[in-house]
């Protein structure tokens, strides 16, 4: 804290002033005394700093109304605490117009004491700062040492969170990405801010203060960011201070968010290596490493997980940038569920257990709290059938299908469901398969050397054509082309190819090589350019 208030000055050193000291300015009475000054040349406001108690005769202004007017603006733009006046000396009292600047200003205007000399009120007045300071630093050390000790003892968010509001006769609170909250008012709300409604605060005029925030407007309750690796973990949130003057809690509050950082720190340390023993166990189970049952439980137990008979696996689509605190709503919503989340990067493996994914409606409920929970527009979910546990790993796989072979099948479906595929995934088998996926390939080939040296659609006429079940006025609807375009190039086809597109097994022979060569450009396995 700098300083002492102009009231604490008032009631400290009372017989520096006059019998009634305050002149004018009474709502600036909290402003703070850093040093002294003496004006008496009527520039002074080029010579004063912030935070000075101006003493004077106002014997430069006292036949100058002008100088007298524009004296209290300036001065008050310098920050100076207040002005004390020797009256009766070159000014009787105060004029008028000096007084209703001191209160339109707030800066107070204070009556010297007639018989007490300057040295005196100097020396009274700093000895006064210097006491106050020393009293305040000695204050501030005792809480810190208490906070410290606080989390010394193992104590917990909540004791330390009410500790710091005993000794500062505040109250407050601790937000956590994680949604635990401790508050000293039950009325206080676990809200996490957004950003954009946060406006910076400054608790100190001179600048050099930690990162603190006021909520909206006109709001009275102070964030102070919790940080980590850039990310904000939480939140200490505290109010109550009715004077609005927060500069002298400015260190405490600094050590406070200190202590909570490195409190946080740890539990999020600690936390940590619990999901990794976990995330450990849940890939090694999951892409088919372990497959006893016994030793799945009994794994399981050690990872603090209490697994279902029967599981459907889900995969995400590959999700967008999110936040610590965006990934825990989505963690407190599986756990509530009783899903198990495996969170490997920037696509998630859910665990949805039988109860779950047999009701109708509870996929669209999960991509929806995904969508909302990560602000996401569009989440696509890979959903295989029921598994056994030793079968967990075969439906990890059958989600990955569902997820490649849906995007070719029909690319705008955001639910992909391995059951519902029919023979597709026998496709996607032979897209793996070299020598097969090299022979269907020859089958269509023409067809794509006519595309690539004429700049035509041949290959994706037949594929409409095809999907259409060989009805021309379908297909010409579906590629926006005319009847007659899409007939002429039906014609070069079966030239090119040498064969009959009106028998039904020519078509389903070429639906099969299309379809294998989609897959394979879409898997990135095709070699031809």
């Amino acid at each position: 804290m700098s300083g002492i208030s102009v009231q604490q000055l008032l009631d400290n050193k009372p017989y520096l002033f006059g019998p009634d000291p305050v002149i004018s300015g009474a709502e600036g009475l909290h402003r703070r005394i850093t040093n002294v000054n003496v004006m008496e040349v009527p520039d002074v406001f080029n010579w004063v700093r912030q935070g000075d108690l101006l003493l004077t005769t106002a014997y430069s202004i006292k036949d100058n109304p002008e100088a007298q007017n524009e004296l209290i603006p300036k001065l008050s733009e310098t920050g100076i605490a207040a002005i004390g006046i020797k009256t009766k000396r070159y000014l009787d009292k105060v004029p008028k117009d000096m007084i209703a600047l001191s209160n339109q200003y707030r800066l107070p205007i204070l009556e010297l004491a007639y018989q007490i000399g300057y040295s005196q009120t100097l020396t009274d007045v700093l000895e006064e700062v210097l006491s106050q300071k020393s009293r305040w630093l000695i204050e501030q050390h005792q809480k810190i040492q208490l906070l410290t000790n606080t989390l010394i003892m193992g104590e917990n968010s909540r004791t330390f969170i009410e500790t710091f509001a005993k000794c500062t006769g505040l109250q407050a609170a601790l937000l956590t990405y994680q949604s635990e909250f401790f508050a000293t008012d039950a009325s206080m709300t676990n809200d996490w801010p957004e950003s954009n409604d946060l406006r910076k605060a400054q608790l100190n005029p001179q600048g050099g203060e930690f990162p603190c925030y006021w909520l909206g407007e006109h709001s009275s309750k102070l964030y102070m960011p919790i940080e980590k690796n850039n990310e904000t973990m939480a939140y200490f949130i505290c109010w109550g201070r009715e004077d609005g003057d927060w500069e002298p809690l400015q260190l405490l509050l600094q050590h406070t968010v200190n202590l909570l950082t490195l409190h946080l720190s740890k539990q999020h340390s600690l936390s940590s290596l619990e999901d990794n023993r976990k995330d450990l166990f849940l890939k090694t189970w999951i892409l088919g490493e372990i497959s006893d049952p016994q030793t799945i439980a009994l794994q399981a137990a050690s990872a603090g997980l209490q697994l279902q008979s029967e599981y459907s696996v889900c995969l995400t689509s590959i999700l967008s940038p999110y936040s610590p605190r965006e990934l825990m709503k989505v963690k407190t919503y599986c756990i509530l569920q009783g899903i198990i989340l495996l969170h490997t990067g920037n696509e998630w493996t859910l665990l949805i257990p039988q109860q779950l994914a047999s009701q109708i409606d509870f996929y669209s409920k999960l991509q929806a709290e995904l969508r909302k929970s990560l602000k996401m527009p569009t989440i696509r979910l890979g959903i295989s059938g029921i598994k056994q546990l030793p079968n967990v790993h075969e439906g990890y796989n059958q989600a990955m299908s569902a997820l490649e072979l849906w995007e070719v099948i029909q690319p705008g479906e955001t639910f992909c469901y391995y059951d519902r595929l029919g023979l597709y995934p026998i496709y996607h088998l032979l897209s793996d398969q070299e020598s097969i996926k090299k022979q269907l390939f020859q089958y269509i080939e023409p067809l794509h050397q006519y595309d690539f040296k004429n700049q035509s659609k041949l290959i994706e006429t037949l594929i409409a054509y095809l999907n259409c079940g060989g009805n021309i006025k379908e297909t010409a609807k579906a590629l926006f082309c005319h009847y007659n375009s899409i007939v002429y190039r039906l014609e070069r086809i079966q030239a090119l190819l040498n064969v009959d597109l009106k028998d039904p097994d020519i078509r389903f022979q070429l639906q099969m090589a299309v379809k294998v060569f989609a897959f394979s450009i879409k898997k990135g396995a095709m070699t031809k350019s």
